[in-house]
């Protein structure tokens, strides 16, 4: 039997970033197992019915791929991503990096959402760090973003000026 480590104040640690979700997914989406696959889908797709319960977008895709990727795409308003000065950094770090931030704390203050669902701050960035890889494309203010994340980690994200598109945003991830 291997020795153990001496519990002590030394023993005493903190997860950070996506460590916080990948090795305990369980405690955002309930289970480590199938159902907690489930719940991280029904996140984002929780996003899209939020989205369209507002007037924004009349269509949700959901898209399952061969190797076990979902594809979850709507026609609403797109993901803000650009800096946000209030909290001195871009929205796409806040809302795919970010524990707790989000657009929907205020539905009972005349906020951007008079309902919403899911986990409201925790389920786009916690799908995020708990899939293989994501990939979601946004577009938002007449521009289309691209960003990529692999484990939980970003990739530098691909910025077009591409004025004709409609705002929508689509996120695939395994």
């Amino acid at each position: 039997m291997a020795k153990k480590a001496a519990y002590n104040d030394e023993g005493i640690t903190k997860l950070e970033g996506a460590d916080r979700v990948r090795k305990r997914p369980a405690v955002i989406f309930g289970s480590d197992g199938l159902e907690g696959c489930e719940h991280s889908v029904f996140e984002i797709l929780s996003n899209a019915v939020d989205e369209a319960r507002e007037g924004y977008g009349d269509k949700i895709i959901v898209t399952r791929y061969l190797d076990g990727s979902i594809e979850v795409q709507d026609f609403g308003r797109g993901i803000p991503v650009d800096y946000n000065a209030k909290e001195k950094c871009y929205n796409w770090e806040l809302v795919f990096c970010e524990l707790y931030a989000g657009g929907k704390y205020n539905t009972n203050d005349g906020g951007s959402y008079e309902y919403s669902l899911g986990l409201n701050g925790l389920g786009l960035c916690a799908t995020q760090y708990s899939s293989e890889y994501m990939e979601a494309e946004i577009h938002y203010g007449g521009n289309r973003y691209e960003l990529k994340f692999k484990k939980g980690k970003n990739s530098p994200f691909s910025f077009y000026n591409i004025i004709f598109y409609l705002n929508t945003k689509k996120i695939t991830y395994f």
